[in-house]
């Protein structure tokens, strides 16, 4: 009997479902509080063969998702310079540094870290 017993388990580990799986579905099948089993393996034997194991939902193949940026960020790019905390700057090009980590230009004035919001548009 134990020897049935393995291989009908077997059959439904081998249609891809666990052992709880096999366990749970062992006890949904078994009688009501107070109503004798007269032969439990019978009873376990009727469950796994003659009930047979459902087939597993496939799972669905997930989309790739690619991250998206509130329309806030978008086009923000990190500075590449030192910052204790990513800087986030919005470039004019291709640069990589943010204004205060970029270097002058010749006719410009050194700019005064944290003033950024102090400058006034010309």
């Amino acid at each position: 009997m134990r020897d049935e017993l393995a291989r009908l388990a077997i059959r439904w580990l081998a249609a891809g479902h666990t052992h709880a799986d096999v366990h749970a579905h062992i006890l949904r099948g078994l009688p009501g509080a107070g109503t004798p089993v007269h032969r439990p393996g019978g009873l376990v034997r009727y469950l796994l063969r003659e009930v047979p194991p459902r087939a597993l939902p496939v799972p669905p193949v997930p989309t790739p998702v690619t991250p998206r940026l509130s329309l806030r960020l978008e086009g923000a790019r990190e500075c590449a310079g030192d910052h204790v905390q990513p800087m986030l700057f919005r470039p004019l090009g291709d640069e990589s540094l943010c204004p205060a980590c970029a270097p002058p230009a010749p006719d410009e004035p050194m700019p005064v870290p944290g003033a950024e919001h102090l400058r006034v548009p010309s």
